[in-house]
């Protein structure tokens, strides 16, 4: 339905803003029984098959619960985003009103700016004649600047009616989702995510960066991470117009094994990507952006030795950047790699890590891990399955290394160490590949550190 200028005149903020408040309540009281839900599935006194099929009915009541709070929140919000906005909106509405009259226009139900101002008699003089002309052109510029209005009005209301819109439909269709929540508040706080996802889209929409069917996969987690991590849209809106980002990009993730990792059990997790063993550097090098642009941020943060670098458009050229210069990376190495019996997967700051292979490639990574252009590789050498051992790594969220017994996980976290590893990717690429090699054995031959020091001596476990 096409949202008409009456319509808006007639919307009402307070209502949309009553009827958050009344939902919010009833949200707040489920939450309050998340105790009593929880008291009543343990039934510590009644054993046997009813027993436990009690337990089990007990415990899809709570999931139902998790399920209507989320919906519950999802609606919530999205009324109080909407109130918020048709306010704002009633202003603007109210002012071009008011400058339509003042120069004795109307403004119709379906937004035409209509001229209610009686004709002028014959001008007596020249010099009238030369100023209702020049009135004239001043109400001409009106009429535009009230076209221009009205149509910015109608747009903006067409946004809130479709975002509001969508959000129900969702609850309706029990399609907002509690995100896995383990209890009822952790349920709202999913479906806020949902609503917000849903707005956030409606923005790309608005602006002409996001067309087709609702946004689905590996681009809808994009702008869920971003949700999470509080990554504003207008971020994401500057990434797609620089780097002309679609949800088919997202497409050279499909098929990949993704391993999330969350290690802080924040509910904000990462995520890395397998990549098959007879993946193009192209691809390969593509995967490697998108699971950046995905993660919408990397954790490195507080204790690191270097201030955080803003997830967004500037330091996604910068990676694209490296990429190029680093390019044997990808069109030699991800073959070499996986040709040596070695298993690569992309990481959410933007470069590869790898591990295993035989003897050959054991060569290629020494102490803790080596790092050759765009790829870190770990120093876990032929271990059973390279694959399983990856996945280990990557969801555990820290440092692994090779001892006696095997591969052992260390106390160092992984976004440090891969921040650490990124910036020797930096290194090769600025250098150059004979370069960076000739200044590496410079510095063992001299003594100096220059190289580790760069990247950061605490981030990467030497200190």
């Amino acid at each position: 339905m096409t949202v008409g200028y009456d319509d808006v005149r007639r919307w009402d903020a307070e209502a949309l803003d009553a009827a958050a408040t009344n939902l919010r309540g009833r949200r707040d009281k489920l939450i309050g029984l998340q105790d009593e839900l929880d008291d009543a599935r343990r039934l510590p006194d009644w054993h046997g098959p009813a027993g436990e099929r009690a337990r089990t009915s007990l415990g899809d009541t709570r999931n139902d619960a998790e399920i209507l709070i989320a919906e519950l929140s999802a609606v919530e919000l999205a009324l109080q985003v909407a109130s918020d906005d048709v306010a704002a909106l009633k202003s603007r509405v109210a002012n071009n009103d008011s400058l339509a009259a003042t120069y004795q226009f109307g403004i119709a139900a379906d937004g035409t700016i209509v001229d209610n101002k009686p004709a002028d008699p014959p001008p007596r003089s020249r010099m009238e004649a030369e100023d209702r002309a020049e009135a004239q052109r001043h109400r001409e510029t009106i009429r535009k600047q009230l076209e221009q209005e009205t149509r910015a009005i109608l747009t903006a209301a067409t946004n809130i009616d479709a975002t509001l819109a969508r959000v129900m439909r969702l609850a309706q269709d029990r399609e907002i989702s509690d995100h896995d929540a383990t209890t009822l508040a952790g349920a709202r706080k999913g479906g806020e995510i949902d609503a917000q996802v849903v707005e956030m889209e409606q923005s790309l929409r608005d602006a002409g960066l996001l067309t087709g069917p609702p946004a689905s996969g590996h681009y809808r987690q994009w702008l869920e991470n971003a949700v999470r991590r509080g990554v504003s849209v207008d971020t994401i809106k500057q990434m797609i117009v620089d780097h002309h980002i679609t949800p088919e990009d997202f497409a050279v993730l499909d098929g990949m094994e993704e391993i999330r990792e969350d290690s802080d059990g924040d509910g904000t997790f990462k995520s890395y990507f397998l990549m098959p063993t007879d993946i193009s550097g192209d691809d390969a090098a593509k995967a490697v952006r998108m699971t950046y642009i995905m993660n919408a941020g990397t954790d490195y943060g507080t204790g690191g030795d270097f201030a955080p670098t803003p997830y967004g458009s500037a330091e996604l050229q910068r990676i694209v950047d490296r990429q190029r210069e680093n390019s044997w990376s990808y069109n030699d190495d991800v073959g070499f790699v996986h040709g040596n019996g070695g298993r690569l997967v992309t990481t959410p700051n933007g470069m590869m890590m790898g591990l295993g292979g035989n003897l050959i490639q054991d060569q290629f990574s020494q102490r803790g891990g080596t790092t050759w252009g765009d790829t870190f590789m770990l120093n876990i050498d032929n271990p059973a399955d390279p694959a399983q051992q990856l996945r280990d790594v990557a969801g555990s969220g820290h440092a692994w290394y090779e001892g006696d017994n095997g591969a052992y996980q260390g106390n160092l976290d992984m976004d440090r160490l891969l921040h650490h590893e990124e910036r020797h990717s930096q290194q090769w690429a600025r250098e150059g590949y004979t370069g960076f090699l000739a200044s590496y054995v410079w510095e063992q031959v001299t003594g100096g550190n220059e190289t580790e020091e760069d990247a950061g001596l605490s981030d990467g476990g030497y200190r």
